[in-house]
């Protein structure tokens, strides 16, 4: 072996413990990275399906906060002696309402 070999030798064999320890933090360091990032993906795969199954989304809790208030307003306006022909159409219109969010949540349910 020529001189410039051995010392190349030499020197790559003096700092391989320390090259190997890196390698090895790295891929421990890859492999926890990939795991969060598994967990995550799962996390919120999971998270979806169980909102869809629970069907409360925004726009149905909206409608059920809206058609509870509309019902406090109605049941008030019924009680009085002074009902119009515009609360007989808003119960009308809120009877409709709750139909549509309970057939809603029916069909998010199944």
């Amino acid at each position: 072996m020529s001189q410039e070999k051995i010392d190349a030798y030499k020197k790559e064999k003096a700092g391989r413990k320390q090259r190997l320890a890196k390698q090895k933090i790295r891929r421990k360091i890859a492999k926890v990275v990939c795991a969060l990032v598994v967990v995550a993906l799962i996390a919120a795969f999971a998270g979806k399906a169980i909102w869809k199954k629970s069907g409360d989304t925004p726009e149905a809790v909206d409608a059920a906060v809206a058609a509870s208030s509309e019902a406090s307003v109605d049941t008030a306006a019924t009680a009085s002696s002074e009902a119009s022909v515009d609360t007989a159409a808003e119960a009308t219109s809120e009877a409709s309402v709750s139909e549509s969010v309970e057939a809603a949540s029916e069909t998010s349910a199944q």
